[in-house]
């Protein structure tokens, strides 16, 4: 029998194939066909070869992934999966190569802009796409930042930046010698700023909420969310949907990987996750070891500029990944999808098959990275959360900074936290669920410092504790919700302290403020002025932190946009917690007097000179414009017609709506939601989901930009499921 594909009006391909290989074979065919340059360059990337592509550009990228030996690391793992799990990515790597053969001299036009042309996929290539996709999602950027931080302002200032934490999450006492140990390392990390700043991911946050048949007009759940990354073009998310006689399931899928890892349902059960914001990550500061390291040379090949040479060697700790032999000091890295076996695929089988809640987090728990916040649903009722994924508790200082390689115990002695230990509820008596990467749990084992304010959660919260009969007609007031509940907080710090503005129209600003809504719509000039002095106080912390926006990337800095993000999330911490006095220059009261009202000033003046003098012209949506960059085209020059059109965008980082800012780029948008979903599981063919531009991942496909008004008016298209509307939506059919 061959294997059915038929394409609905938004070209979504769904698959009815005879077994489980032949639908994973369709899988592999179907992303080739919609996204082969994006999963191309995608396991190029993890391969340490990207420069061969972009030049000098990706050289640094390149040396990096080298170092952390990720491709030996994706072969390891795949010898070591199970036999199905195996047979699923050789079904897939067959698809990706029957594409491959059949579609010669019919590349994507990115392929006309360098001389590597895609090579035979092997099935751990599979693995590799997956691990790039997530390397970056944990804490490396934010403890270069705090080490920074602790050596030139204290322990103290770190500590408060943090905004409120557990007790048991409390910064280590820091003698002396750790604070010389990490003034040391300005030089090393100025020397790789480049690096650093190549690594930075962009990692906006995410919703989910699932809504128990006690609240539901059916009687049945409801479960929804979106996802919010870095906007590129192709989106990170490949709609699918494939049957055989094992399995049912639709999902959002990575191009080069199968199953549907984050979001999906089969027949009886919904899945959907959130960034768990894990403390995934260790950074060990290497000096008397690095005698003892055997260093290897690789060659590089770089577009355009030859070869170079990069030093790779590992301590007892993990791969050297910032520094070399001469520099006599290094940052060696640890990092779950590297230290042991990384068993995740496992998983992916399972889950197709899962008939409950329960099933389906048994799924999971061989799950390794990311950690995540689960949310599911089932045909029987139930609605369940649990994190999955390997969480390995260390000594405390270990959550803050950078530490001494000399005194730190190698991971390969620590345990994983066992899957029951990890946080999980179902059916909780609210009759909801929640989870926007806020701290999931006050008790257990230790999971991150670093998780997102309560903002979205709580307006999420605040949303679905209205309904009593809900239905997926709710389900677009909450994705389309612009509120920010974090505004009030910091427009009062204004309100009450910035008396000594000179503009004007200050006291006009601070009315307008005192009685605006806290709504970042696109037609908002409160929003507007509400962001920029968020953003200029945020400005005048850094100046008095010796750092300004400008100099983001200096030394002791990891990215100028890591940097930025950062410093933006603690300033405001600063502020609302009252404890900006703990920066010089803010001491006094009068000092913050005069800074926010500065803020004030720099605010008017900013936007009159932006846009001039009519103040209704100031809004949100002139101001907060949201960049799709194709990757191709940010880097060729050759290629800029590659990038889709730029958008206005409402809301902002606190908002359920995200359309998340940091200082470096100004207000233009640099994060939102990569995909929206809702699952009904009273009828799966009410459901329905939309990405930002469409499946295909080719210019002027014609399903490359084709949901992308849908995505911006906050709506769904069909997610087509039964066999019968399958058919009747039918508008292409292919045979595999």
């Amino acid at each position: 029998m061959k294997t059915a594909i038929r394409r609905d009006g938004w070209g979504i391909a769904h698959v009815e194939a005879s077994d489980r290989q032949a639908a994973f074979e369709a899988q592999g065919w179907v992303a080739a066909d919609d996204r082969i340059w994006q999963m191309d360059a995608d396991r190029i990337k993890a391969q340490g070869r990207w420069a061969e592509i972009v030049g000098a550009k990706g050289a640094k990228e390149d040396a990096f992934f080298r170092r952390m030996r990720l491709s030996d690391k994706c072969i390891a793992d795949w010898s070591l999966l199970a036999p199905e799990t195996k047979e699923m990515t050789e079904a897939y790597a067959n698809g990706v190569n029957r594409w491959l053969q059949a579609n010669k001299g019919q590349l994507p036009e990115e392929y006309e802009y360098h001389d590597l042309l895609p090579a035979t996929w092997e099935p751990w290539h599979c693995l590799a796409v997956y691990k790039i996709r997530h390397v970056f999602m944990g804490t490396l950027h934010r403890k270069l930042w705090r080490g920074y931080l602790l050596a030139t302002c204290g322990p103290e200032v770190v500590e408060a930046m943090q905004g409120k934490i557990n007790d048991d999450s409390v910064i280590a006492s820091f003698d002396e010698p750790t604070l010389d140990l990490l003034a040391g390392l300005p030089e090393v990390l100025e020397t790789n700023s480049e690096l650093l700043d190549a690594l930075a991911d962009i990692d906006g946050g995410s919703n989910s909420w699932a809504i128990h048949g006690s609240r539901t007009a059916s009687g049945m759940p409801l479960l929804a969310g979106d996802p919010h990354r870095g906007i590129e073009f192709p989106n990170v998310y490949h709609q699918f949907h494939m049957r055989c006689p094992e399995f049912n399931a639709i999902g959002l899928a990575f191009p080069g990987v199968p199953g549907f890892p984050h979001f999906g349902h089969n027949e009886e059960t919904a899945w959907c996750i959130t960034h768990g914001m894990a403390d995934d990550t260790d950074l060990f500061i290497e000096r008397s070891d690095l005698d003892q390291v055997e260093w290897e040379i690789e060659t590089l090949k770089v577009r355009g500029e030859g070869e170079f040479e990069v030093y790779c060697g590992s301590t007892d700790r993990g791969p050297v990944v910032i520094g070399d032999p001469a520099d006599k000091i290094a940052l060696s890295l640890a990092w779950t999808g590297t230290v042991g076996r990384d068993t995740t695929f496992d998983s992916l089988i399972p889950m197709l098959k899962s008939s409950s809640c329960k099933e389906l987090e048994d799924a999971v728990e061989p799950w390794v990275i990311p950690v995540n916040n689960m949310l599911s649903a089932d045909t029987q009722g139930h609605i369940s959360f649990k994190i999955r994924g390997r969480v390995i508790e260390r000594a405390e200082a270990n959550r803050w900074i950078p530490v001494s390689g000399e005194a730190a115990t190698p991971w390969a002695e620590l345990e994983p936290v066992t899957f029951d230990q990890l946080p999980g509820v179902t059916d909780p008596p609210e009759g909801y669920l929640v989870t926007a990467n806020n701290r999931t749990s006050n008790s257990g084992p230790y999971i991150s410092l670093d998780f997102a304010g309560p903002a979205r959660y709580d307006r999420i919260s605040e949303l679905l504790e209205t309904l009593t009969a809900a239905s997926m007609s709710d389900r677009e007031s909450i994705h389309s919700d612009v509120v920010s509940l974090r505004a009030p907080e910091i427009i009062n710090a204004v309100v009450n302290h910035a008396s000594k503005f000179t503009h004007p129209w200050g006291e006009w600003l601070l009315d307008s403020l005192t009685n605006w809504d806290h709504e970042l719509s696109e037609d908002s000039v409160e929003a507007s002025m509400y962001a920029i002095i968020r953003r200029r106080w945020c400005e005048s912390v850094g100046e008095r932190l010796g750092v300004s926006v400008p100099n983001f990337g200096a030394p002791g800095w990891p990215s100028a946009e890591a940097a930025s993000r950062m410093l933006a999330d603690a300033a405001v911490v600063l502020l609302t917690d009252n404890k900006q006095a703990l920066i010089p220059g803010l001491e006094l009261e009068e000092d913050l007097e005069n800074a926010l009202s500065a803020c004030v000033d720099e605010t008017l003046t900013e936007l009159q000179l932006r846009f001039g003098d009519d103040r209704d012209s100031w809004t949100w949506g002139r101001l907060h414009r949201m960049f799709s960059p194709h990757l191709m085209a940010s880097l060729i020059g050759k290629a800029q017609h590659l990038h889709p059109p730029v958008d206005g965008c409402p809301g902002d980082s606190d908002t359920v709506r995200c359309g998340s800012v940091m200082p470096e780029r100004g207000e233009r948008a640099y994060a939102a939601s990569v995909a929206r979903y809702g699952f009904d599981l009273s009828d799966w063919d009410r459901s329905g989901w939309v990405v930002p531009h469409g499946v295909s991942g080719i210019r002027g496909s014609g399903h490359d930009l084709d949901q992308r008004q849908a995505w911006l008016a906050c709506e769904l298209i069909p997610m087509v499921f039964s066999d019968e509307l399958v058919k009747e939506t039918e508008v292409s059919y292919f045979e595999l």
